[in-house]
């Protein structure tokens, strides 16, 4: 979808300036600096071979319009995000009707998910650090991370390689005091070593009572070239978050049309908050020790700590009469093992991964310490030019049990430019602490508490036209047996309790669809998604059962290739649903019980110019102001102009 009109910093070399030839010590110096900074690309991938229409690139980014990690994946096919649309909120994932807790957020390869929930905020990570984001929502998806058998997103951090001094600053500013910014900046401070350091700021008041949020995020890595086939990445990424968490409008006190207006709703908590610290520590040792440097060897030993307090004690008014003061910290460290051997005719990856997963302390989880052993392998055979076969598994042993995953897939290409694929998995999604442990007066569940079974098959077809754009569509089902669901619990609690069991089969039927295609000069996108949920020969309608999102733009690079324009409008639909209604104390979202969601849509106009090396953003979001509730009961935004721009700077 992307222009590639615009230079990488890692193509970046030295700059004389000269008319004439420089001397020969100055040339080889300079190409000594070149040879010896060398690093493997895509260091962390899942895998090398991924196609085209399971990863965006930074540049795609530019592209995008989006406010956090959950706005660009929701552009994907199968995706849907439970959207609160408030920032740094608890939104939750979907992928192909498996929700977060069954969703993997990885960076280079490593989780990220929190041990004590099972989740990972969206907010948290800087799409700015990712170099290109990996999607995986087939039977594929569980092999890459525990509890991935809904999907796995892996964020693959960039490794600069700037030999004169390369910064980035993205700012962006809304409606409600909203504010964003991050900046970037690398240098290779020797022939041997890259330093590069990032951070990122979000703050908006609110739209809502008690729905302030002010976030810091700092990244730092420092690379050293050991020599040209090994090197070694030490980095940290550090967020901290002062997050308010009204639960969303009281329907039954505000009404629904009232509740809709931000002046006159009431909101179910105006006392509740929290604050978070975490630290995620990485060293890697990554090098092509086996003589082609498309095989990679990483081995990565990492450490994270978060702690999260959460409040609920500023004595709002009214005062609800709850006073609840709970610190939650959890730890995971462990070492994660990768390589690739690739040939001619077939792809061969193999990992493991060691971890041990320690609530430290919590008033609702106690204390725990757990450790796991990972093992999975991947054979990919290349069956002439026509045909590719693969089989795959997946080891692990957690809490002294053993579960194993299996699967393969095929994908034929009888023609130039199209593609027809199609496979199948078993595996397990384990429990996670809060399910297991977590004790709270708002909080049960039907013991005992078992993996849930997890079988998907797939099959689609991608076509890519020459010189048109692409189109893919595929078939999914999903059924999971031993489901873990959630269930309302109680009546009297301020936000809604949690019964957790595991209850059943779940099927998951769906078709999703998504297209890139130019016409003359105009671009058109979009992704759409039809699910049907079952469970006890029910439906279930905590998800709508059709989705999307596209646009249509004129998008041309004019002026001497100086200007890059892409402007136009793009729309979302959701059909109704029953949805479903979040806890901000446990962070588990439980199926509604009030009025149902009714089908919603909106309308922006969105305009993306690149001009030399700055990207210039303009949105106004939502043309009708139509209002309607997308998650019980958060109001989707109302009419609003959003401006960014983003500029990279050399020297």
């Amino acid at each position: 979808m992307q222009h590639p009109d615009t230079l990488e910093p890692d193509q970046l070399t030295p700059d004389t300036g000269a008319t004439v030839a420089p001397d020969s010590s100055s040339m080889a110096e300079q190409m000594d600096t070149l040879v010896r900074m060398s690093t493997p690309s895509l260091v962390g991938t899942y895998d090398h071979s991924l196609p085209p229409e399971r990863f965006l690139t930074q540049e795609d980014l530019h592209w995008l319009d989006y406010r956090y990690l959950g706005g660009i994946l929701e552009q994907t096919p199968g995706v849907f995000a439970r959207d609160q649309h408030s920032i740094g909120q608890y939104n939750q994932l979907n992928i192909r009707g498996a929700d977060w807790r069954s969703i993997a957020i990885t960076a280079n390869g490593r989780l990220m998910n929190d041990p004590a929930t099972g989740v990972f905020n969206l907010f948290h990570f800087a799409p700015e650090y990712a170099d290109r984001i990996e999607f995986l929502s087939g039977p594929r998806a569980f092999l890459y991370a525990l509890n991935a058998s809904g999907g796995a997103i892996n964020l693959v951090t960039k490794n600069y390689n700037s030999n004169r001094p390369f910064s980035k600053i993205n700012y962006t500013e809304s409606a409600y005091e909203y504010q964003y910014s991050d900046g970037t900046f690398s240098q290779n401070i020797s022939r041997k070593i890259n330093f590069t350091f990032g951070f990122q700021h979000q703050s908006t008041d609110g739209r809502f009572a008690n729905s302030a949020h002010e976030s810091w995020n700092w990244r730092v890595k420092l690379r050293y070239n050991l020599s040209r086939d090994f090197n070694v990445i030490l980095s940290e990424y550090y967020t901290t978050t002062i997050t308010q968490l009204n639960g969303g409008v009281d329907i039954g006190a505000s009404g629904v049309s009232q509740g809709l207006d931000p002046l006159r709703a009431t909101v179910r908590n105006a006392e509740a908050k929290e604050e978070t610290d975490r630290h995620d520590v990485d060293l890697s040792f990554v090098g092509t020790l086996l003589g082609d440097t498309s095989n990679v060897s990483m081995l990565t030993l990492y450490y994270s700590e978060n702690l999260r307090e959460y409040r609920d004690e500023q004595g709002g008014s009214p005062s609800n009469g709850v006073f609840i003061k709970s610190d939650h910290r959890s730890t995971w460290l462990g070492a994660l093992f990768t390589q690739n051997f690739d040939t001619e005719f077939q792809r061969f990856n193999i990992g493991a991964n060691f971890e041990t997963r320690q609530i430290k302390g919590s008033p609702n989880l106690g204390a725990h310490k757990r450790t796991l052993a990972s093992l999975w392998v991947k054979e990919e055979f290349l069956l002439t030019g026509l045909l590719t076969v693969a089989g795959f598994s997946r080891y692990d042993h957690h809490l002294g049990e053993t579960y194993l995953g299996l699967g393969t897939d095929a994908t034929l290409r009888p023609t130039d430019g199209i593609s027809l694929f199609g496979g199948i998995s078993f595996s397990r999604r384990l429990p996670n602490y809060q399910e297991l442990y977590w004790m709270d007066s708002t909080v049960s569940r039907i013991e005992p508490m078992t993996a849930e079974k997890h079988r998907q098959v797939e099959v689609g077809a991608v076509l890519r036209p020459r010189n048109v754009g692409t189109f893919r569509v595929a078939y999914f089902h999903r059924t999971v047996e031993d489901a873990i669901r959630t269930a309302l619990y109680g009546s009297s609690a301020i936000f809604p309790g949690v019964l957790f069991s595991n209850a059943g089969t779940v099927t998951s039927n769906g078709i999703e669809a998504s297209a890139g295609f130019w016409v003359w000069m105009l671009y058109f996108e979009g992704t759409g998604t039809y699910l049907v949920q079952q469970s006890g020969g029910a439906t279930v309608r905590d998800l709508p059962k059709l989705f999307g999102n596209g646009g249509v733009f004129f998008w041309k690079t004019m002026f001497n290739d100086n200007l890059n324009l892409k402007v136009g409008f793009r729309g979302k639909y959701i059909s109704s649903s029953r949805g479903q209604e979040f806890n901000p104390e446990v962070v588990a979202y439980v199926p509604g019980t009030g009025p149902a969601l009714g089908q919603g849509s909106t309308i922006d106009f969105l305009m993306i110019a690149r001009i030399d090396k700055a990207y210039l953003h303009l949105t106004w979001e939502n043309l009708s102001n139509t209002r309607y509730f997308a998650t019980p009961y958060y109001p989707v935004l109302d009419r609003a102009v959003h401006f960014g721009v983003s500029w990279q700077f050399l020297d």
